[in-house]
């Protein structure tokens, strides 16, 4: 990739505020004006590139970021030209990929991807067509969470933090990751299940998993609980609910998680988190994305990665601490160390959702991910607007389709992996309690017939 630090930043600004303006003309003619306030095609554009990428551009120039960057300041900032290009083209691979689906083109090979699609919202349904299993799953899962967090409450004290715990003690860390992503998978489910059919007993077991990940430590993990469920449900309520109540919910969303972030650094104090609200927000961690790559590609060495970060993530069923090559190239060591940090103790940098596929395959990479992004972003909103826009409305199948979503984030940012094969083994095992509820069935209803 050529060197672009010399390209002014009058022009980076102009050209970024045009990509803004695209994604609102969008909006506005695809969105707004067919009677919706939100659908999935905007809402992951605006997650994955818009804000990230887009919005954070200033903000990610700015010398306030020294807080964290240190004497990599100059060096960082002399790259985003070049990272937000890249992001650039990656977004509109991602409109290319959309288009290419929306308008059924591809000689076949829209039809033959469908068939590889179709597999995960029937095995969401599958796992939602019994309440008895969904309650016998979250039954399990907090008995998997109580086990950890007694034993992590034992060394800590009342804390939130399981996550830092587990680096501390990395022979626990995939066992906390299989537990918290079997939770997320099982609380949405159940959600999806209570919306339709309002028993009581799941929106219960929602809200105890819920609690029970709130000491994990992880912030994402429970908006991913709730986010694709209320997406969902603004879908279905069409132009019923207001931009502003949207925004006012997300908004005070936005404020609990980031308190959680401050309750687990031990700062419980409001005043004090209010006070440095901002300051988080926009120079944290948290939407740093476009600051992330700029600081890893600041200190590449401009050899490819070759697909190591991937073949890493194939291979997450082994734990790091068993794996040298894991330990090495999962993508949360190597950028950690890319930028001088020990990947022992820090969880890495996140450089969106074009930077693994850059760094491992260049331009090509970008591109490729792009596609496959806007593909899968476009099909779940046709899938989720068809649910939820017909007369028998379904949450569950609207849900069942936004489970590609998931894969589609572990497969460009290849961290979250080892979550596809929790994903896979929650339907496998669901499936064999299925088949063990139908041996048993109609001996129950046999019984049933002769007492009467």
């Amino acid at each position: 990739m050529p060197d672009l630090s010399h390209i002014p930043w009058t022009a980076l600004y102009c050209i970024d505020a045009a990509a803004v303006a695209l994604f609102l003309i969008s909006y506005y003619r695809n969105c707004y004006r067919k009677g919706y306030r939100i659908d999935f095609w905007h809402v992951q554009l605006f997650l994955a590139c818009i804000l990230p990428n887009m919005i954070m551009l200033p903000f990610a120039r700015s010398d306030l970021n020294v807080v964290v960057l240190g004497g990599d300041l100059s060096a960082v900032v002399a790259s985003l030209p070049t990272v937000f290009l890249i992001t650039l083209i990656g977004y509109f691979a991602v409109l290319a990929g959309g288009a290419v689906w929306r308008l059924r083109a591809g000689l076949g090979l829209r039809r033959d991807a469908s068939r590889v699609l179709d597999l995960l919202p029937r095995c969401s349904l599958m796992l939602m067509s019994s309440r008895r299993i969904l309650v016998f799953q979250a039954l399990l899962c907090l008995l998997l969470q109580a086990l950890i967090l007694v034993l992590y409450f034992s060394s800590n004290g009342l804390a939130f933090d399981l996550r830092s715990y587990t680096f501390e003690n990395p022979t626990l860390r995939p066992v906390a990751l299989l537990i918290s992503n079997y939770s997320i998978v099982i609380a949405s489910h159940c959600l999806a299940r209570y919306v339709d059919t309002k028993e009581e007993i799941l929106l219960f077991w929602t809200l105890v998993l819920t609690l029970g990940l709130v000491f994990f430590g992880a912030r994402g993990n429970l908006v991913a609980i709730y986010i694709n469920v209320l997406i969902c449900y603004f879908i279905m309520k069409g132009s019923g609910v207001s931009l502003f109540r949207i925004a006012t919910l997300m908004a005070i969303a936005i404020v609990f998680v980031f308190y959680l972030g401050s309750v687990r650094a031990g700062e419980f104090s409001p005043a004090g988190f209010f006070a440095s609200f901002l300051t988080v927000l926009l120079y944290g961690n948290n939407f740093s994305d476009l600051r992330d790559f700029a600081w890893v590609y600041s200190n590449w060495d401009h050899v490819s990665w070759a697909g190591k970060t991937y073949l890493a993530a194939v291979t997450s069923f082994v734990p790091r601490f068993a794996s040298h090559f894991r330990d090495t190239w999962a993508m949360g060591a190597v950028t950690a160390s890319t930028v001088g940090f020990d990947p022992q103790v820090h969880p890495g940098l996140r450089p969106g959702v074009f930077g693994e596929s850059f760094f491992n395959f260049g331009l090509i990479g970008v591109i490729a991910v792009g596609l496959m992004l806007g593909i899968i972003f476009r099909r779940v909103d046709m899938d989720t607007k068809l649910a939820l826009a017909s007369s028998s409305r379904s949450m569950r199948t609207a849900l069942a389709s936004t489970m590609m979503l998931g894969v589609a984030g572990a497969l460009t940012i290849s961290s979250g992996f080892s979550g596809l094969y929790v994903l896979a083994g929650v339907y496998a095992f669901s499936w064999l309690c299925l088949m063990v509820e139908r041996m048993f069935r109609p001996r129950r209803v046999l019984i049933q017939q002769e007492i009467g």
